[in-house]
């Protein structure tokens, strides 16, 4: 409160941002594969209780960010990612190189606290309020857990962003594409996404306050924190993470309605012929 403020400004996300982050969550969780096809606008809007007008701003920022694309003018499908050349090349290595969890892990204690060190000296005022945006957002979506965890990976993600240093930017950016299925075998409640999230602010405090070493502190008792828990759970430490890619375990990550039977009628018949029979995998962001 030292700008004499009790409370901070509450921000309303915009019906299109809802939606397309309820779509988002049916594409990362693996309810809607890579091929699938979504509802025509005119279904959308009835089933969200909105305009075409919504629907289509939020098919907009999917498409954008790669998640969905046009079949024909009036078809909108899943991406298929494994048309992507350095998602292929990067399944390649994964293959050729057995990645575990555990090698993830231990790349991540060595990139991830010292990214949180650079943005604790070179975060600004905006870098600052972008990540108490993002705070609020996964506090918003702790009881949807596949958009939770894309959250999440951003988070981590933005550390390397703020770090301002180009090289490490480039050598982070493969890693947030193996952390998504490892979350996704692992996230499964609320309580575990809020025990991250809590995490996560503790680490922008220590930004706020420009102290470097124990925000990279922060960080790396997070990650060891989540390494804990994976073997609480009896998680194997060795499960190389193309397996985990395959994992399509959506139960505790799809999005509750209630019509759930009518939703699934209607999302099931809007359904393609796969185009990639080889590729059924979720898209690739953890809890870190």
């Amino acid at each position: 409160m030292s700008d004499g403020r009790l409370v901070q400004p509450i921000k309303i996300a915009r019906a299109y941002e809802q939606l397309a982050g309820l779509l988002r969550e049916r594409i990362t969780s693996g309810d809607l594969r890579e091929g699938d096809r979504l509802p025509s606008e005119t279904a959308l809007a009835k089933q969200a209780g909105v305009s075409r007008s919504t629907v289509r701003e939020a098919l907009r920022i999917l498409e954008q960010s790669g998640l969905v694309e046009r079949a024909s003018p009036r078809i909108m499908v899943v991406s298929d990612r494994s048309d992507n050349p350095s998602f292929r090349e990067l399944r390649r290595e994964l293959r050729r190189r057995n990645v575990t969890f555990h090698h993830l892990h231990e790349a991540l204690m060595t990139i991830d606290p010292e990214l949180t060190r650079f943005a604790a000296i070179r975060a600004d005022h905006g870098d600052l309020q972008s990540l108490h945006e993002m705070l609020e957002a996964q506090e918003r979506h702790l009881d949807h857990l596949a958009e939770w965890s894309r959250l999440d990976v951003e988070f981590h993600a933005t550390m390397g962003e703020l770090s301002a240093n180009p090289a490490l930017i480039i050598a982070r950016e493969p890693i947030s594409q193996l952390l998504l299925p490892a979350l996704y075998r692992f996230m499964d409640t609320r309580e575990m996404a809020e025990h991250a999230t809590n995490y996560h602010r503790r680490i922008v405090n220590e930004i706020e306050v420009r102290d470097p070493d124990t925000a990279a502190a922060v960080m790396r008792r997070h990650l060891n924190d989540w390494r804990t828990a994976w073997e609480k759970r009896g998680l194997d430490l060795h499960q190389e993470i193309l397996d985990l890619s395959y994992t399509t375990k959506t139960e505790p990550n799809t999005v509750v309605s209630p019509h759930k039977e009518e939703e699934r009628e209607t999302w099931a018949s809007s359904r393609l012929q796969r185009r990639s029979p080889v590729s059924s995998m979720p898209s690739a962001t953890r809890d870190s």
